[in-house]
């Protein structure tokens, strides 16, 4: 018997390799309905048992569950066009075509706001909850209410300028935890996992170099 926790669990995980699968340079230049056929049929493989097991059920086993920040950028990378270099260009032709019939500025999401997030948040817990100093900020993630007003301050703090992704990831995870959406009943692990932490630091350090390099060639 499968129960909902385990449901979720691999519904998150299926998530990221049909997004994973589908931002792969060959994939990304099909048609919308193509790609959609195809997200269906890399679902129905995963979900296949082969000698007991489906890949996304070994594929859970090895990562753990996915927190709903990652799910939240999952979605965010599935639904956006994939850039391409260079100026309006990046916006990808999908954009282009929007951006022609609907005459407004293009904003991109606040990514960037949620990866720095996403980092500190990691500084904050994981070398602690590894055994650094006395204090253990993982506690904090069983029902701390100081720790859950102070993430209703930070929420309302992105809404009022407008940080939308930092304000959704966090509200969806703090309604995650509060229904059991895993097995987990930890709030950090609905907010940060190490794989979204690991994927925020190198991004923002890919960042920090293009910028330098930009820097130098003016």
């Amino acid at each position: 018997m499968m129960y909902f926790t385990d449901i979720t669990g691999l519904a998150g995980i299926a998530l990221a390799i049909v997004t994973f699968s589908l931002r792969l340079p060959f994939f990304s230049r099909l048609q919308l309905t193509l790609k959609i056929a195809l997200a269906v049929g890399i679902f129905i493989v995963l979900a296949m048992p082969f000698e007991g097991i489906s890949a996304v059920e070994f594929v859970r086993g090895v990562t753990g569950d996915l927190s709903i920040t990652t799910l939240v950028l999952l979605t965010l990378f599935l639904i956006l066009p994939r850039p391409v270099s260079g100026g309006r260009a990046a916006m990808g032709a999908e954009t282009l075509l929007y951006h022609r019939a609907n005459p407004t500025p293009y904003r991109p999401p606040t990514k960037g706001k949620l990866l720095t997030l996403i980092v500190i948040a990691a500084c904050a817990l994981y070398p602690f909850a590894l055994g650094l100093g006395t204090f253990d900020p993982y506690r904090l993630g069983f029902g701390n209410l100081w720790f859950i007003g102070g993430l209703l301050i930070v929420v309302l703090g992105a809404w009022f300028r407008q940080y939308t992704l930092i304000a959704l990831s966090i509200a969806l995870a703090v309604l995650a935890w509060s229904v059991g959406w895993y097995e987990s009943t930890n709030l950090w692990n609905y907010l940060i996992d190490p794989w979204v932490s690991i994927y925020a630091i190198v991004a923002l350090l890919k960042r920090s170099i293009v910028r330098m390099a930009g820097s130098r060639s003016k």
